[in-house]
């Protein structure tokens, strides 16, 4: 009736040596977790930055001196400053055009630190257009001041 080998006799295929790696999950954890509280978090020491050892003086005879001034608000531009006056791009073109016909110019550059590099970028543009226009040569030169 019943034949022997059946249902219940089926051979099981060795099974492959299986690896539990749970623990060592649970120790990787353990371990994070230990140097995650015992660690002490530290910020970025600010970093007194020395002065200049080489180049010259910002305030260079001959030099055409053109202060860039942190806008008043977050939606103006900055304030240009040309040797002491204040001056918009295109009275700085005007100027600059003008004094090209007496040969060679050079160009101080100063920017505040909150100063939009696009802002100065459109600066160095306008000069460039005066290069270009009067074929004189014009150099240009970025400052940095002390801190007050």
């Amino acid at each position: 009736m019943f034949e022997q080998g059946g249902f219940g006799n089926k051979k099981k295929k060795k099974d492959e040596a299986d690896l539990d790696i749970t623990p060592m999950i649970d120790v990787v954890f353990l371990l994070l977790i230990f140097f995650m509280v015992t660690s002490t978090m530290q910020g970025t020491p600010d970093r007194d930055i020395p002065p200049a050892s080489s180049g010259t003086n910002a305030n260079v005879a001959g030099h055409i001196e053109l202060t860039i001034k942190a806008p008043a608000s977050s939606g103006s531009e900055g304030e240009i400053v040309m040797d002491g006056a204040p001056a918009s791009l295109d009275q700085i073109k005007t100027d600059l055009t003008q004094r090209a016909t007496l040969g060679e110019l050079k160009v101080m550059i100063y920017a505040e630190r909150d100063v939009k590099s696009g802002f100065v970028g459109e600066i160095e543009q306008v000069i460039g257009e005066v290069e270009t226009e009067t074929e004189t040569k014009i150099l240009m030169h970025f400052a940095v001041s002390d801190r007050k």
